[in-house]
């Protein structure tokens, strides 16, 4: 009987998966549209100079890490539905890009010692996590088994 209601919450686990990589996709493909479409509007049918002002540019790579950020969201689950495990790697790839955002589009007349301390100190952990990961990788199972020496 457990096995059955294992089996079954499973079963709905998969399918709400699958239902937000459809969703997941579908605002994709839109964003990306749309960011094509904002783009060449502001190269060839935009009047006005806007296009070349600062804020447009910074505009123009939030909403492109953004979708970036969703394809990485999609990368997760897609692992996960294939290895039945979190990938944590991909997941601190996720919060690099989405720390790397903020960094990016941060208004710099706004931010304090405070945030940047913060901002500096989440880069850290996440660099560090990355890094940690990457070497537990490399490592073989004959490396991990083997005693050490002294």
């Amino acid at each position: 009987m457990e096995k059955k209601v294992l089996k079954c919450i499973t079963d709905i686990e998969v399918v709400i998966y699958l239902i937000l990589m459809v969703i997941l996709i579908a605002i994709l493909i839109f964003s990306t549209l749309e960011l094509a479409y904002l783009i060449i509007d502001a190269l060839f049918f935009d009047d006005t100079m806007l296009k070349l002002e600062t804020k447009g540019i910074l505009a123009a790579f939030e909403f492109f890490l953004l979708i970036l950020i969703g394809l990485e969201l999609m990368e997760t689950i897609k692992s996960f539905l294939e290895t039945r495990k979190i990938q944590v790697e991909i997941v601190i790839i996720l919060a690099i890009i989405a720390v790397a955002r903020k960094i990016i589009i941060i208004d710099p007349m706004t931010i304090t010692n405070d945030i940047l301390l913060g901002i500096g100190v989440v880069v850290f952990a996440l660099t560090a996590g990355y890094f940690f990961i990457k070497k537990a990788d490399s490592l073989t199972p004959e490396h991990a088994a083997e005693p050490k020496k002294e």
